[in-house]
């Protein structure tokens, strides 16, 4: 018997628990949607996993950079703020921007902002929330901001994390994606231009996902650029005439000694000059 007819004549209850890694996993917990469709595709279960940690890789910036995991999570921070329970930030590089937030649909009060400096307090922190008695009703998300995690640290993480009602993100170097990760899905992510993000899906519960997405993410109120056809900014010519100059004649007393004046100082300028005003193209 192949392996086909064995599994037909299993019971259907049987067979629908059944998953073949040639398909995306259906994600037997709860998923939150990523505000992406074309991203909650790609993803078990159709969206960000609960009950298991999700990595999000990407360049380390310099100080003051824009971060990527911003853009990307965004939109689903606004769907699961609506649930009313808390979103729980531990250790960003940069302080959040409660405006942005706010304007994104994540309200003052749903927002907890942990200031840990160090890597043992930002895993602690971290630890602390998942396996905490509040985890499975009063948080709404947890991102984290681990760059220094070794691979048993992130292990013990998704330990903890199996019990979480929550999606979980943990932010860390692209570098990482080069070591192994208990992590159920990894996602590599970099912010190409003002408004697209750059994701490969690098591990995922499901067959591997060989070319990478490219996704739309204006931040609030931007987003209308992204319709915006490139503009480019013509040459401007502005003929100016110049003032007729009279020739400068000198009395005998200034002259002093005796020495040739050049023609051209000495004739009126009778070319008008030209200003060119905004050569440089530029688009939105």
């Amino acid at each position: 018997m192949d392996a086909a007819r064995a599994l037909s004549s299993l019971p259907p209850a049987l067979q629908d628990a059944l998953w073949s890694a040639s398909r995306v996993s259906p994600g037997w917990q709860r998923a939150c949607a990523t505000g992406f469709s074309a991203l909650d595709q790609e993803l078990p279960g159709g969206g960000w996993p609960t009950h298991a940690l999700t990595e999000l890789l990407q360049p380390w910036p310099a100080p003051g950079a824009p971060l990527a995991e911003w853009r990307l999570l965004r939109p689903g921070l606004a769907e699961l703020a609506r649930t009313g329970q808390t979103i729980v930030f531990v250790g960003p590089p940069l302080t959040p921007h409660l405006p942005g937030l706010q304007q994104a649909g994540v309200p003052e009060a749903g927002i907890v902002w942990v200031q840990a400096d160090t890597p043992q307090e930002r895993l602690w922190a971290t630890e602390q929330l998942i396996k905490g008695p509040g985890a499975a009703r009063e948080l709404a998300g947890l991102v984290s901001w681990l760059p220094q995690a070794t691979a048993a640290q992130i292990r013990r993480l998704q330990t903890w994390a199996l019990q979480c009602d929550a999606p979980v993100f943990i932010v860390r170097p692209a570098q990482a994606g080069q070591q192994a990760s208990a992590a159920p899905l990894r996602l590599r992510i970099e912010l190409q231009g003002p408004g697209q993000l750059h994701i490969e899906i690098l591990k995922r519960k499901g067959p591997v996902h060989a070319s990478p997405l490219r996704l739309h993410a204006w931040p609030p109120g931007l987003g209308h650029w992204q319709h915006k056809a490139p503009t480019t900014i013509k040459p401007m010519v502005v003929e100016i005439p110049a003032p007729a100059v009279s020739p400068v004649t000198l009395s005998e007393a200034d002259q002093g000694p005796a020495q040739p004046v050049a023609p051209s100082l000495r004739s009126p300028i009778s070319l008008p000059a030209k200003v060119v005003v905004g050569t440089t193209a530029s688009s939105v």
